[in-house]
């Protein structure tokens, strides 16, 4: 657990509570002796059975402790705790190319996909963002991140297979890293393919540039191959390149950030995978604005020594 101060400069105003003490005592002693000189308060004293010169010790407790509670609201803290809700942001990237119509998956691998991504929505805690990307030849942000867990379902189902050939990865993870930042929460993209890396500038290179970029952000990647992992897809034929998962490179940008890889090749194989991304989501830091606190402690106490000044210490005209 730990505080932190997004108005750290605020702080130093703690410095005028010494000085409030000292004040407070200087005015006490020099008053007395301006009342001491117009007033036998001895006399009075054993008249009344009081003492009627006080240093006014409970004013100068509520005083600098109220604004102590001021000082510390006004430093905007925030306090981090470990948590067992889910508080990571995710953005789910499924690939939307040509090849996510095979039906080695039934219905099809990118109906499947999102019916599996829909399903998982429901089971998050109602503060977690999530956003959604599509990609093909080309990335397509299809929802920013939102706590609004319906528009990211319609989002998700309105995914279609998208006009550009190819796959790039590189670029769906480097987008999907550009809505999760900034931010303090665990963040993490969970990348749903089918393919290698075929769109991507000089391919090998895109992965190794994106996953650099990831981990500099702190980013933990799943990845889901979906498929029997066989054949290629028509429209990549002529180019020679293979339409089935490079499971090496995608192993590697899971471990890399601290992720988990899964294959799957049915309905309940990818259900599994994404309740293990929930399981190891469940342990994490979740956040408690302390402003409102201290504010109203430190209000409360000011009018409570204005109560205590306006009876209790009331001074005599």
């Amino acid at each position: 657990m730990e505080i932190i101060f997004n108005n750290p400069l605020m702080l130093l105003l703690l410095f005028t509570i010494p000085i409030l003490v000292i004040l407070h005592y200087y005015f006490f002693q020099h008053n007395k002796k301006k009342a001491i000189r117009f007033s036998n308060f001895s006399a009075m004293k054993r008249i009344t059975g009081t003492k009627l010169i006080t240093k006014n010790t409970t004013q100068l407790i509520l005083r600098s402790v109220s604004l102590t509670f001021l000082i510390f609201a006004f430093s905007m803290p925030i306090i981090w705790y470990e948590s067992d809700i889910s508080i990571t942001d995710y953005v789910i990237a499924i690939d939307a190319s040509a090849s996510m119509t095979n039906t080695d998956v039934l219905p099809n691998r990118l109906e499947v996909s999102k019916q599996a991504a829909s399903s998982f929505l429901s089971k998050l805690d109602s503060k977690t963002n999530i956003g959604v990307v599509s990609f093909a030849g080309v990335t397509f942000v299809k929802s920013p991140l939102t706590t609004r867990i319906s528009s990211v379902q319609e989002a998700i189902s309105n995914i279609d297979i998208e006009l550009s050939g190819g796959t790039d990865i590189g670029a769906a993870m480097i987008t999907s890293t550009n809505i999760l930042t900034p931010g303090d929460k665990t963040k993490s993209i969970i990348l749903i393919t089918d393919g290698s890396d075929t769109a991507g500038a000089f391919v090998d290179e895109s992965v190794e540039t994106a996953l650099n970029y990831v981990i500099s952000n702190n980013i933990i990647v799943h990845t889901i191959s979906i498929g029997s992992g066989l054949g290629t897809a028509g429209y990549l034929e002529n180019s020679g390149l293979p339409a089935v998962y490079d499971s090496d490179s995608l192993k590697m940008v899971s471990s890399s950030t601290g992720g988990k890889h899964y294959e799957v090749k049915n309905t309940a194989e990818i259900a599994s995978a994404f309740l293990d991304i929930d399981l190891q989501s469940e342990q994490g830091r979740d956040s408690f604005d302390l402003f409102n606190l201290f504010f109203v402690i430190g209000f409360i106490l000011i009018l409570f020594e204005w109560t205590l000044l306006n009876t209790k210490f009331r001074s005599i005209p």
